[in-house]
């Protein structure tokens, strides 16, 4: 497929493997839900911004500072990448036939005791 804009999904920091059961193994969550726990959004149907294009395919470095929940999503908020979404997360479990995104929605958050350090990889995802 052609990687053109109108493909584009969105563009993103995609943990690794390590990083990703680190932070599903570091909280607890409803056992009905699924975890997720794939990525921090950049940007929304939107590529890596110009100034950063040089990232693309780097390992970067997140902090994970603080969790929330609703009845919708459980996610963390992140540090240490640009990103177009109010609160920079990741989103780490949904209900059955939950939607990601509803993450973004989230007001109750709580300050970790201990700061969480993960990586990924700035990528830009297609449909």
């Amino acid at each position: 497929s052609i990687k053109g804009p109108s493909n584009l999904l969105y563009s993103a920091v995609v943990l690794d493997d390590e990083s990703k059961e680190k932070l599903i193994n570091s909280f607890t969550f409803p056992l009905d839900w699924q975890p997720v726990a794939h990525h921090m959004t950049i940007g929304f149907k939107e590529p890596v911004p110009d100034h950063l294009r040089n990232d693309i395919g780097k390992t970067v470095q997140l902090t994970v500072k603080e969790v929330g929940i609703s009845r919708d999503a459980m996610a963390v908020k992140v540090l240490g990448y640009h990103s177009t979404n109010n609160i920079p997360h990741i989103t780490l479990a949904i209900p059955k036939g939950g939607k990601p995104f509803k993450s973004n929605f989230i007001t109750n958050w709580k300050p970790l005791e201990k700061r969480l350090f993960i990586t990924g990889e700035v990528k830009e995802i297609y449909s």
